[in-house]
């Protein structure tokens, strides 16, 4: 069974960083023999990685890090999952520093004493939404692809969807006066970006389960 893991940066519970993430997972599950588990980071508390380099020297496989607090359960759900799934809204260019944040608490898995490089051979999905589709979204998604690759995960590109660092899908859309929509939801009307996103990730669990067998 492949299991994999979507974690979300949104700070809106229903928002179109969450839907989109659920739709992916959704595609995950049609290749079969998946399960699937979603966190989201809103409302938690993850500390700022200290570089204190505890976990170089007294890391063990029940403490990953010396800081305790929101991500440690979420490092343990990292440590375990076969695909990693990772969904930002696009800030000022760049993915949120929430998730930014998260991501170098996994500086514990690069050069813990107890799982040097641990996230080898993983495989990393990253996914973007934006308000429009040329700010920011390249900028996102090669920010969570240069996490993956620093772990040394398999971060599979797809030609067919147009994807090379991951999937960026828009959330603001445009009426027939090229005026912006008031859709809370518009990710649902990225035709081109839900099938990037859907030949993206199965290419991912493609990838997984050749991994794995």
């Amino acid at each position: 069974m492949t299991k994999v893991l979507g974690i979300h940066s949104s700070p809106i519970k229903n928002g179109n960083t969450a839907w989109l993430l659920d739709y992916a997972l959704q595609e995950a599950e049609k290749a079969g023999k998946v399960t699937t588990e979603t966190v989201a980071l809103s409302g938690l508390t993850i500390a700022d990685c200290r570089h204190c380099n505890w976990c170089m020297t007294k890391q063990t496989p029940d403490r990953l890090c010396s800081i305790t607090d929101d991500a440690s359960p979420i490092l343990e759900k990292i440590r375990e999952c076969d695909v990693l799934i990772l969904a930002s809204p696009v800030y000022f260019s760049r993915l949120s520093g929430t998730l930014a944040c998260l991501i170098d608490r996994t500086r514990c898995f690069t050069f813990g004493k107890s799982g040097h490089l641990a996230l080898k051979g993983k495989v990393g999905v990253a996914l973007a939404v934006g308000w429009c589709r040329n700010l920011g979204m390249e900028t996102t998604l090669a920010g969570i692809h240069g996490a993956f690759l620093l772990h040394e995960m398999l971060a599979p590109s797809c030609h067919a969807a147009g994807a090379l660092y991951g999937v960026g899908v828009v959330s603001g859309q445009r009426d027939e006066a090229f005026s912006y929509k008031r859709d809370k939801l518009g990710v649902k009307d990225d035709r081109e970006g839900l099938h990037s996103t859907g030949l993206y990730v199965r290419e991912a669990i493609r990838t997984a389960k050749g991994r794995l067998k």
